[in-house]
């Protein structure tokens, strides 16, 4: 509960007592008995809680924990505020405009409607159980919101998993894949003893040429590293074409080969 003290009499308020001492002391400011802070007749209403003693006397590094009573608190008051943003009706909303300003808002209709009675003087039932309704749609929207928000984050977190496992599966059949190549090739041995991998040499040169490259030109440059390695055969071009053949990386379409997609 919120105290508020006149900075004209003196005389100390709760929050509830406030609007009726106005009547007593006109134009006059409180000051938060905890707070120190000054309010209006109007911004008063907009101070529903204050700092509790563990946090006044307890040091800068005191960090205050919620409590679940306070928690839900809390979020029936978010729904009080948003009855208000939402409510077409002017009596709920200048209604609910009045109640958002107390500490302990009860949560359950009965004793909700009895609050308005006594502690707001309503007399009108049908506007009390109005007010109610109307919290109690934005209630259902927001508890209607949460859960889709769940869903969409949760329907996110397994496309991110999926997708994370997908690109694990592609990356390893892509070295499995480059494995049994480099497994299957027959390794070229020269005069000294270098060791030559066709298919390996094959595949850059067409990726450093943009995926693709004429037959001859291809076979040119692939020879010439052959021989700068040391390598030595008695017919390259016949050693050359065996080798991309064997390429099962390489498709061979007309005078031209391509990475295959």
């Amino acid at each position: 509960m919120v105290f508020f003290s006149c900075n004209n009499c003196g005389e100390a308020c709760k929050k509830n007592q406030v609007e009726r001492h106005l009547f007593q002391c006109r134009n006059t400011t409180f000051s938060c008995i905890d707070c120190q802070l000054i309010y209006n007749c109007e911004t008063y209403k907009d101070h529903v809680k204050c700092i509790s003693e563990n946090q006044k006397y307890g040091g800068k590094n005191y960090v205050e924990k919620e409590n679940k009573g306070e928690a839900k608190q809390n979020a029936w008051v978010d729904q009080v505020n948003r009855a208000i943003e939402f409510v077409t009706d002017f009596q709920v909303r200048e209604l609910l405009k009045s109640v958002a300003g107390f500490a302990n808002i009860p949560r359950k209709e009965a004793k909700f409607i009895n609050f308005l009675t006594n502690s707001c003087r309503l007399r009108d039932k049908n506007l009390a159980l109005r007010a109610w309704q109307a919290i109690a749609t934005e209630a259902e929207k927001m508890r209607l919101e949460a859960i889709q928000r769940q869903e969409e984050m949760q329907k996110a977190e397994k496309a991110q998993k999926e997708a994370a496992v997908a690109a694990k599966k592609d990356s390893d059949e892509e070295i499995k894949k480059e494995t049994e190549e480099t497994s299957a090739e027959e390794p070229e041995i020269s005069g000294t003893t270098t060791t030559f991998k066709w298919k390996k040499v094959i595949k850059r040169k067409l990726k450093d040429n943009g995926g693709e490259m004429k037959i001859k030109k291809l076979k040119k440059a692939v020879l010439n590293e052959f021989s700068s390695a040391g390598g030595e055969a008695d017919d390259l071009d016949a050693l050359f074409k065996e080798k991309l053949e064997k390429c099962v990386a390489v498709t061979i379409e007309g005078k031209k080969a391509m990475i295959a997609a």
